[in-house]
């Protein structure tokens, strides 16, 4: 058995009634324009994984690894292979547990990574859209909210994930009725692709 496990992401302070940064996104299919370079990003990760693992193209998990698509962008998948293969090599057999790396390396890349990208206007929008119609924050206040965000606290709602999940996420925010508990609705969105976005096996 074999599964998506997410990284740890970091902390990130509130913005008040607009709540806008929960760092997490909804599930997408593979027919995206981004489609075919998110798989050339999960195949380099799955080699990766092989080759740290030691058995390189005989992993015996690096078919199911291949074949799973994640919700993660190319970009973040890329900046996770390097980090993470350059942390663990580095520290040998003293390398900690693959969370541990998985926590330090988003913190990383995060930093490193562009906020614009596939998906992230409509993700954005949607947030704003909600947050006029649920809490009566208007969306040009919301999006000016965004707007002064830390690049990678931009980043951890946008370019994180490819464009498939982002318009899961902007769908599910749009559609979903508002609630006593808006932070909570949100999360109901964002929680299950906000596992998929690194796969190792069980």
């Amino acid at each position: 058995m074999s599964a998506f496990r997410p990284p740890t992401l970091p902390a990130i302070p509130a913005l008040g009634i607009a709540a806008l940064l929960v760092a997490a996104c909804g599930g997408g299919g593979a027919s995206y324009p981004d489609s075919s370079d998110v798989r050339t990003a999960q195949a380099a990760w799955c080699q990766a994984l092989a080759k740290l693992n030691g058995s390189g193209d005989a992993w015996e998990h690096l078919g199911a690894c291949k074949g799973a698509y994640p919700t993660a962008s190319a970009a973040y998948l890329r900046g996770m292979t390097r980090c993470f293969t350059a942390r663990h090599e580095a520290a040998g057999e003293d390398a900690p547990d693959n969370s541990q790396l998985i926590t330090e390396c988003n913190d990383e890349v995060t930093v490193e990574m562009g906020a614009d990208g596939p998906g992230s206007e409509d993700v954005i929008a949607a947030r704003c859209q909600r947050a006029e119609r649920c809490e009566k924050v208007s969306a040009a206040d919301c999006k000016t909210a965004v707007d002064k965000l830390e690049t990678a606290q931009r980043v951890m709602l946008t370019t994180t994930y490819n464009a498939g999940a982002l318009h899961a996420i902007a769908d599910c925010l749009s559609s979903s009725s508002c609630s006593d508990d808006e932070e909570a609705a949100r999360d109901r969105c964002y929680n299950p692709s906000s596992e998929k976005l690194l796969w190792f096996p069980d």
